[in-house]
């Protein structure tokens, strides 16, 4: 049987040429992101751009729309947008044609931080006007993921005060007299700097062999540099001195002074941020995010939930908060209670529970011992009281601590099992926050608490997304301020494709929600019927 050949066409010319955006299917994502980012008002970012001299500056509108389409395709290197404006009809409909350079992109992106800020609201505010975002549960997550800085790179506080140490002493002098003599002086030290820094501290016994590879690498710019260049170095030691001081870690990152050494889901200790998100339980969509140079979780709770209503507003008293146990802390629960939400998070026990995890039950441990909120008490499994005695002041923690002793425990027939030692009483020590632990670990032991706990798997939804889908394990930025923009653009991508998919889904059932055409200057515009 024959079948028929199509002509190969390459090089045919059209009689009428085509408009760009009738080379665009309609079904593509691209149309949702024209939509939104025309709602938003660029007038005031774009006024500093306007000028009589000179070539003129791209429009920041195009601009924001070319980074967030290549974002939703995994594409976040600026070369390979550029590329893209060039080659794929999809981004010249974007881009109206323009072919922006890689280095536009990428001072864009440090330049218009608040312009991708409010993208990202953006599209929280058209989710909710979908019925997308419904603010009745809020779960609420954090994720570690890697800086763009090595460990290697990393330089300690002994280090540091080395450093500074011999560019202080005058211990450089010698290779500086070199540069500035040359030859003639005939005692020169073997060329390549760092051999040069190595012979001279080799001669002195306090410094031999104390000195790491960072520290190295920062004497060798210091003395192949000119003023400028010995200016950064020293402002390089105060910017990690400084960071030091904050983070309270050993030791601290000189490409990217505000990461901090975090460990990572295989138990290595990296440099990385902390990066946390509140979701709407309903959809996914992610309603607030914060990047927190804190390792843990215990005190991230007020700060996400600050930035939600910094975006959406106060929220109702019955605002449902859930969170593993990593935000169960005595500071977060006690802000809860103020705030008047519906708080879920479990303590370490029940969340060792609720992941079906084997934990050693002891008979005897705190947990097994009730605590009464008005006689400040506590009831041990025998029936016995223990009452408070003391306080004391723990330096490491910086709190204060309440002590309850066993009243009765010397005649007590499992006083060896329950304190160790035959000569022992029970004693319980606990924090000033100790009613709000307890009123959240009866809580959680309802069966309402277990149903609405469950709702907070859906926080992983998005991180599964951004790490696996996208691919994007580490930060391309670095400093909190660049990846506060990089945050923002992951957000926006996480927010769009839902509402993409929200949109196509009901279109294609009962065309509730559609795309439709309207003028040239918006040539897509988003409408609800």
């Amino acid at each position: 049987m024959f079948m028929a050949l199509r002509e190969d066409k390459i090089g045919q010319t059209w009689l009428i040429p085509p408009s760009i955006d009738e080379l665009v299917p309609e079904n593509h994502i691209c149309h949702l992101i024209v939509a939104l980012m025309d709602k938003l008002d660029f007038s005031s970012v774009e006024e500093k751009y306007r000028c009589t001299r000179g070539r003129p500056a791209y429009s920041r509108r195009m601009l924001l729309r070319l980074l967030l389409l290549a974002y939703t395709d995994c594409v976040f290197s600026s070369r390979k947008i550029a590329k893209l404006a060039e080659e794929n009809v999809i981004y010249m409909y974007v881009t109206g044609g323009e072919k922006p350079d890689f280095r536009t992109i990428c001072n864009f992106k440090i330049e218009c931080k608040v312009l991708i800020a409010a993208a990202f609201l953006e599209t929280v505010y058209f989710a909710r006007s979908l019925g997308m975002v419904k603010l009745g549960n809020l779960p609420i997550d954090g994720t570690i993921i890697k800086a763009k800085a090595s460990n290697q790179h990393s330089i300690s506080e002994e280090d540091l005060e080395l450093v500074q140490k011999l560019i202080d002493k005058g211990i450089l002098a010698d290779m500086e007299e070199d540069d500035l003599y040359g030859d003639e002086r005939g005692d020169q030290l073997p060329p390549g700097s760092k051999d040069k820094i190595r012979e001279i501290i080799e001669k002195d016994d306090e410094l031999k062999g104390k000195l790491h590879k960072a520290g190295w690498n920062l004497l060798g710019n210091y003395v192949k540099g000119g003023a400028e260049e010995k200016q950064k170095v020293q402002e390089t030691i105060e910017k990690a001195r400084m960071e030091l001081d904050k983070s309270g870690q050993d030791a601290v990152s000189l490409t990217d002074a505000e990461s901090r050494f975090m460990k990572n889901k295989k138990g290595h200790k990296e440099l990385s941020y902390n990066y946390q998100v509140a979701v709407d339980s309903d959809s996914s969509i992610i309603v607030a995010s914060v990047i927190s140079q804190d390792p843990t979780d215990h005190k991230q709770l007020q700060p996400v939930i600050e930035e939600i209503e910094k975006n959406l507003g106060p929220l109702p008293e019955s605002t449902q908060i859930t969170a593993d146990n990593g935000y169960f802390s005595g500071e977060s629960l006690r802000y809860l209670e103020k705030k008047g939400l519906d708080g879920y998070i479990p303590n370490k026990k029940q969340a060792s529970k609720h992941k079906r995890k084997k934990s050693e039950d002891k008979p005897y441990s705190k947990d097994k011992f009730t605590y009464d909120l008005v006689t400040d008490e506590f009831t041990c499994p025998q029936g016995e009281k223990l009452v408070r005695k003391g306080k004391y002041f723990n330096k490491s923690t910086k709190k204060t601590f309440h002590t309850y002793y066993g009243a009765n425990c010397k005649e007590c027939p499992v006083k060896l099992e329950c304190t160790g030692r035959e000569d022992r009483v029970k004693v319980i020590s606990c924090n000033e926050y100790e009613p709000e632990r307890q009123r959240m670990a009866l809580k959680m032991e309802t069966p309402k608490a277990k149903e609405e706990y469950q709702k907070r798997k859906i926080v992983e939804q998005p991180f599964g997304n951004i790490k696996y889908n996208m691919k994007y394990i580490e930060f391309l930025t670095r400093g909190l301020n660049k990846i506060e923009v990089e945050k923002n653009l992951l957000n926006s991508v996480n927010n769009l494709k839902l509402i993409w998919n929200k949109i196509t889904k009901n279109t294609n059932k009962n065309n509730q929600i559609k795309i439709q055409r309207t003028n040239n200057k918006n040539p897509k515009s988003i409408s609800t019927t």
